[in-house]
């Protein structure tokens, strides 16, 4: 845009061009400038003009409707001819493809907003739980609370992504606090005894709300997954958070351990309670020897420490059959049961307390 504006600005042969566009308030808000003087004499000179008389194009929108004006500013050496006008009619056609693509993207950008704003309300927001089984007893120990989105359409949106959007518009915290605040109330319908686990960013967890939030509740009860999205700046502050929640009673988790760097620094930094397994290591276990000699280094490492493994994204018998020869604890899948608002292995009095293992 920049260079549009050097460019009209040479063509009018004037100190100052200026992009001006129509606002509630006036035919003639300056929005942009190019400008040969310093910004003082720039702006004394705009509050001299009188942008009704100057010379000036219009800036058309795709439609054909005036979007705003290219306005000469200033005394020009020479009245402008045909040529000129032609060149700034093509300068003004480039600006309006520019600032179409821009508001564009801004009515998209305020769309999402405004979709990510109702998701932290709760619209087409859902929390559903998906159990955590002890491999040797079948026993439910615990259960991961997730959240499923949809869009106003009524389609499935995929959680990574949405959580990411948030992110990137810089609500990625609030969203994370709702999903929490979704979750608690879930704790009444597991089994006596069980814990509900809720994942929390670093970021999160830098917020003193989210500690409130999730100290609010049964601490005694809760475990806390530490996700990762970006490198950790301070695993300090991290781990005085964690040591917080741990010193009421809550249990700290690390997600997707084994994936990469950052989820072994966790690992490192923060001595979890909990080690999930990633999921890309237990898919296919029971056919890779290479996948078996990663879950059996993790379990050797997590037994150094204490943890617990817990292996995500079980789905067939064989990849369970090895996790439990490994000595892997608990698992998690589609083959010990599928995420659920109504767990049939919940509280209630019809309900069962165990997984009847393959």
């Amino acid at each position: 845009m920049g260079q549009l504006l050097d460019l009209a600005r040479d063509v009018f042969g004037t100190p100052v061009v200026a992009l001006t566009r129509p606002t509630d308030t006036t035919d003639h808000h300056v929005e942009l400038t190019s400008s040969a003087l310093d910004p003082r004499a720039t702006v004394r000179l705009l509050e001299a003009t009188d942008f009704a008389t100057a010379p000036a194009v219009d800036v058309p929108r795709p439609e054909g409707e005036t979007d705003g004006r290219l306005v000469g500013v200033g005394e020009a050496p020479e009245r402008l001819g045909s040529r000129q006008f032609e060149a700034l009619h093509v300068v003004a056609a480039l600006i309006a493809g520019v600032l179409h693509h821009r508001d564009r993207r801004r009515a998209d950008r305020d769309d999402r907003l405004a979709s990510l704003d109702a998701l932290v309300a709760g619209s087409g927001r859902t929390t559903v739980v998906q159990p955590v089984v002890d491999l040797r007893t079948g026993r439910v120990v615990g259960a991961e609370a997730l959240s499923r989105f949809t869009s106003p359409a009524g389609l499935a949106r995929r959680p990574e992504q949405v959580f990411s959007d948030a992110r990137s518009a810089g609500v990625g915290v609030e969203l994370e606090q709702a999903a929490i605040a979704s979750a608690l109330p879930l704790l009444g319908r597991l089994p006596p005894g069980a814990y509900l686990s809720v994942n929390a960013s670093p970021e999160a967890l830098a917020d003193p709300r989210s500690l409130d939030l999730l100290l609010s509740g049964r601490p005694d009860r809760l475990v806390v997954e530490v996700t990762e999205h970006a490198p950790v700046a301070d695993y300090g502050a991290l781990r005085e958070a964690t040591a917080h929640l741990r010193r009421h009673g809550a249990r700290i988790a690390v997600d997707d351990a084994g994936a990469g760097f950052a989820s072994l620094q966790h690992v490192l930094q923060l001595t979890p309670d909990i080690v999930k397994l990633d999921i890309a290591f237990v898919h296919g276990i029971d056919t890779d020897p290479a996948r078996r000699a990663v879950a059996r280094a993790l379990v050797g490492f997590a037994s150094e420490l204490g943890s617990t493994v817990v292996a995500e994204g079980v789905e067939r018998e064989g990849e369970l059959t090895v996790l439990t020869e490994l000595g892997v604890d608990c698992g998690q899948g589609y083959l010990l049961g599928r995420p659920t608002a109504t767990p049939p292995w919940g509280a209630g009095p019809d309900d069962t307390t165990a997984i009847v293992l393959p």
